[in-house]
């Protein structure tokens, strides 16, 4: 939720955070055709991807966790991200690096990181240290050549979390807890 004071922010996977005053959008009714967010703030949809979008009243409630595409990681307070200006880098990136993944942190136990070539890493989120936003972060996995994360899931210690990767269901609970920086277990379906 967000009052009409209030401010959205938008993380991009180039690592930038672009904020929108609330009151910068446009009024129109439930039914009435949008505004693109081009022209309400500095974000351009032809160089970046949204992957990331919550209000600055619950950003600054929650710590944040990164990731990107070379497996780097981190966890940010989220009231570093109470700024005034319209953008700000949310990240430092390595070269040829993309942000894959921002989410606040709620009660989150476990992270896993899956790669394009199968493979599979769950360890605990404690593993992940606390950073500053100028950071890179720290390894998360390790990458084969030319492998990068794919995507990104968490789990709770009581829920069972479910994907489908390959047409078949995979349960993330059920993958072996390893540890931070190392390679991850290769699921065959």
């Amino acid at each position: 939720t967000c009052k009409n004071t209030g401010r959205i922010c938008l993380f991009t996977n180039t690592g930038q955070m672009h904020t929108i005053k609330v009151l910068d959008l446009p009024y129109g009714k439930f039914r009435d055709k949008g505004t693109p967010i081009d022209n309400v703030s500095n974000f351009s949809q032809k160089t970046e991807e949204i992957v990331y979008i919550t209000s600055q009243k619950e950003l600054n409630l929650c710590q944040v966790i990164f990731a990107t595409a070379q497996s780097m990681l981190k966890v940010v307070d989220g009231g570093e991200f109470d700024v005034t200006k319209r953008t700000v880098a949310a990240t430092k990136l390595a070269e040829g690096d993309s942000v894959v993944s921002v989410t606040a942190l709620t009660d989150q136990r476990n992270i896993v990181l899956q790669t394009k070539a199968g493979f599979f890493l769950r360890f605990s989120i404690d593993e992940i240290p606390e950073k500053k936003k100028g950071a890179i972060g720290v390894r998360g996995m390790k990458l084969g050549d030319g492998d990068q994360v794919e995507n990104v899931y968490y789990t709770k210690n009581a829920v069972e979390t479910t994907i489908e990767y390959k047409g078949k269901e995979l349960i993330l609970n059920n993958l072996k807890l390893g540890k931070r920086d190392s390679k991850g277990t290769k699921v065959r379906v």
